[in-house]
């Protein structure tokens, strides 16, 4: 592969910390980049002990600024960047009228913000090396996710933009790849780092993928140069279905998320949405279940 100098934000667990291991693995030098001192540099000794160097920038991809800087200095260590993954995401859990403002505008910050200012930072980096960005985003974008309505708009925009920007580097005949990676539910410690508006946390999700495969797919886009990629082929089935059989597909939804609430967990999550949450850790612990399809392929491909 290609991907010598390789950039990953949200590096400090879950798909992040999958991917760089997966990098280093192949001979990358990767940069991570996380809010929680003590969850990078765990995950920097898992990535470094895969087999290459590791760097590991504290930051909130918030702070525009920050974030910025980081990436910068990334960059300069790495002597350029060949790979960036933007790969943030944060949720609250509960019913729209429960969710305050500003907890929903953070989501938004955190998820959709905090792509859009990693892609800002790292795509000249990128048309300098001719190199690749792989956005993670994720399956809510087809099929609603109930209780979770800012994560899910924040899905939505990302897709948005990142087709948007396609067209765009199409436009001026860019050299830099750019992938849409939309992962169905997934057993990284996202889910127990949610905010909980109403004292609940989401009951055990069904068909979940390792974030191994995600990482898998990530590299797999990088190398086909696609421009779309899934994970979990059940979750595409079920937002087919939700189209094609509209509104009885609304109205299962809204059964589900009813039969949700009756089964949730009681906790108050760690709220990742304000607090560093990333220690180092991949999974969430979740039932080990296969979907209908490991991975998912884009019919559309750059040339």
């Amino acid at each position: 592969m290609s991907a010598r100098r390789v950039l990953i934000t949200g590096g400090s667990s879950g798909i992040g910390l999958a991917s760089a291991c997966r990098f280093a693995a192949g001979g990358a030098k990767v940069a991570i980049l996380a809010r929680n001192p003590a969850g990078l540099e765990a995950a920097r000794r898992q990535t470094a002990a895969a087999g290459s160097e590791c760097l590991a920038f504290s930051v909130d991809v918030t702070d525009r600024e920050e974030l910025g800087r980081a990436v910068e200095r990334a960059a300069a260590t790495l002597g350029g960047l060949d790979v960036a993954v933007a790969n943030v995401g944060a949720s609250t859990y509960g019913r729209f009228r429960d969710t305050p403002a500003e907890d929903f505008d953070r989501v938004v910050d955190v998820s959709f913000r905090g792509v859009v200012d990693t892609v800002r930072a790292a795509l000249p980096h990128l048309e300098a090396s001719g190199g690749s960005l792989v956005v993670i985003g994720s399956m809510a974008s087809e099929l609603p996710l109930p209780r979770m309505s800012a994560y899910t708009a924040s899905k939505h925009a990302v897709r948005g933009f990142v087709d948007t920007l396609r067209i765009e580097l199409e436009a001026q005949e860019s050299s830099v790849s750019l992938s849409l990676v939309e992962p169905g539910p997934v057993d990284t410690p996202f889910w127990g780092n949610v905010a909980s508006e109403d004292g609940l946390l989401p009951p055990g999700i069904p068909l979940p993928y390792g974030p191994d495969e995600v990482a898998i797919t990530i590299e797999g886009a990088i190398a086909r140069r696609a421009a779309r990629s899934t994970v979990g082929g059940a979750w595409v089935l079920a937002g087919l279905a939700r189209r094609t059989v509209r509104p009885l597909g609304d109205r299962a939804l809204a059964r589900l998320m009813l039969v949700a609430e009756r089964k949730g967990k009681h906790g108050a999550g760690h709220a990742a949405i304000w607090n560093p949450s990333g220690t180092g850790e991949r999974r969430h612990g979740m039932r080990k279940r296969r979907s209908l399809l490991v991975r998912g392929r884009s019919l559309l491909r750059r040339s």
